[in-house]
């Protein structure tokens, strides 16, 4: 609450009201009581206090209060408070084949992250495997066949190292994996064993992380040949708590599914935390939480019609757009828009917002995306209203508007990731439309710089255009040759040769 602040300050004023309200006589003792003496009047006389003025000043304050827009949070775009990038650092130490989990702690554990990444669609998901030595193994993706893929590949077995424990350079290289800027950004370590060190020094780092252990106190039976080797598979709870003392989400994995939706509830409530952090984004006016209690002295006091003019009146002045229906007396229009905007109903969201970006952005999900595209260009000029802008160009298949915007958004921010990844994918369209055109006038034999009918002579010596031969080095790119070597060898194959010849991070 140390953001706590009143948009429209000024509105207090009406306070003064409030305490006129407050010194008003109270005519509660009828003339009765003046003539006679008091013992004999309140043995006599009966009657129903009339409270009204002691808690009209109450009621009025109330409605004051909730006009001057208190406010502590940002008001965040439903579309930006989806999104999360969430970075995998799973554990691969042979402790991991377990039994205590069925199958094995390695197989139930990636089970489990692909039902939080489907619970999770609007985010992206990548993955860094550790053992003695941490490896990137998938890239921040919405693809999560292809995430299945290289982390069913995952197993202990191809790892190419397991002296020692590489968790340090895993959480480092998962922080060097998310884009400078973009959405919010959140690390899952999955382990079933952590060092006091480990433990003090994940508790300082400043990237938003969680825990999900995995395991038991008793630990679980290896496989052949790992049961031969004296590993210790039970969980040491000490380490887990002081993280939690520290703040630190930590999350036991169960046999069920609560452990995957308290996770993901964690992923929801780091990416509000963060998006409300950021720059740029309005306060959010909160005034209307004030609604409940006026209601309850409505309800309290119904037979009153001074309490529901004093409730009406002040908000009869609110500053949204006037309207005749009820739902404008309560909430503001970019409010009832965030409301649809939730609910699904994005057109009716696009009506109601009056804010250009987000009126932009519901119509983007609505799929009208030239109404889209009016609403981003009435927007103030920022990375992100351009980049939605070139979004919405190049959803009309308008390639060189959208590169156009893109290129602006990036003159604002160039490092504003989002802008790069799309303008990259719409250029290389727009390069393949032009290479199926050149190819189609080929075949027609219209090619505006070959006359079949056409004389040419050759060129003399040194009349050329020079231009140098590139050759593939064999040593330039040992690993992309690899890559090229090994497209027929399965995924986990593929996983193995990668690691061997993969340096491993260092902080």
């Amino acid at each position: 609450m140390s953001d706590f602040h009143f948009l429209y300050p000024w509105r207090l004023l009406g306070l003064l009201l409030c305490v006129v309200l407050w010194f008003l006589p109270n005519p509660r003792l009828s003339g009765w009581h003046r003539l006679m003496d008091k013992p004999l009047a309140a043995g006599l006389l009966t009657g129903k206090a009339h409270h009204l003025l002691r808690v009209a000043p109450i009621i009025c304050a109330c409605a004051v209060i909730g006009q001057a827009g208190p406010s502590w949070q940002r008001d965040v775009p439903p579309a930006l408070a989806l999104h999360s990038d969430v970075m995998i650092v799973l554990d691969q130490r042979p402790a991991m084949y377990a039994r205590d989990l069925a199958p094995d702690r390695n197989q139930r554990m990636q089970q489990k992250i692909m039902a939080l990444m489907r619970s999770q669609p609007a985010s992206r998901f990548g993955l860094v495997t550790w053992s003695g030595s941490a490896h990137l193994t998938v890239p921040l993706t919405r693809d999560p066949d292809f995430f299945a893929l290289y982390l069913q590949a995952q197993s202990p077995a191809i790892m190419p190292n397991h002296s020692g424990s590489a968790l340090r350079q895993a959480v480092t290289l998962a922080e060097h994996s998310f884009p400078p800027q973009g959405a919010a950004r959140n690390i899952i370590v999955i382990t079933d064993d952590l060092s006091q060190q480990e433990a003090d020094w994940l508790s300082q780092r400043h990237t938003p992380l969680q825990v999900w252990a995995v395991g038991s106190e008793r630990g679980g039976d290896l496989p052949a040949p790992w049961n031969s080797r004296g590993i210790d598979t039970r969980l040491k709870v000490a380490p887990f708590l002081a993280l939690r003392d520290a703040s630190i989400s930590v999350t036991l994995a169960d046999s069920g599914n609560d452990d995957i939706h308290a996770i993901g509830d964690q992923i929801h409530s780091s990416a509000v935390t963060q998006q409300h952090s950021r720059q740029g984004l309005r306060w959010k006016d909160s005034g209307y939480l004030l609604i409940i209690p006026l209601l309850a002295m409505v309800l309290i006091f119904r037979h009153q019609l001074l309490v529901v003019a004093l409730v009406a009146l002040p908000l009869t002045l609110h500053s949204a757009p006037a309207s005749a229906r009820w739902m404008d007396w309560w909430l503001t229009a970019d409010q009832q828009g965030e409301m649809a905007f939730n609910n699904g109903s994005y057109r009716q969201a696009a009506r109601r917002y009056q804010d250009p970006l987000w009126q932009g952005i519901a119509s983007y999900y609505a799929g009208d995306y030239p109404r889209a595209a009016a609403s981003f260009a009435r927007a103030p000029a920022s990375p992100q209203s351009l980049t939605w802008l070139a979004n919405s160009y190049a959803k009309q298949k308008a390639w060189q508007k959208a590169l156009t915007e893109y290129d602006r958004a990036l003159s604002l921010d160039p490092e504003y990731r989002p802008a790069w990844s799309n303008r990259e994918r719409v250029a290389w369209i727009l390069i393949a439309l032009r290479q199926k055109e050149r190819e189609r006038q080929q075949a027609q034999g219209k090619t505006m710089d070959y006359d079949p009918d056409g004389i040419r002579k050759d060129l003399h010596h040194q009349q050329g255009v020079r231009q140098k031969v590139w050759r593939q080095s064999a040593s330039s790119t040992p690993q992309l040759e690899q890559w090229y070597d090994s497209l027929a060898l399965s995924p986990a194959d593929l996983l193995s040769t990668l690691y061997r010849n993969d340096t491993p991070e260092t902080p």
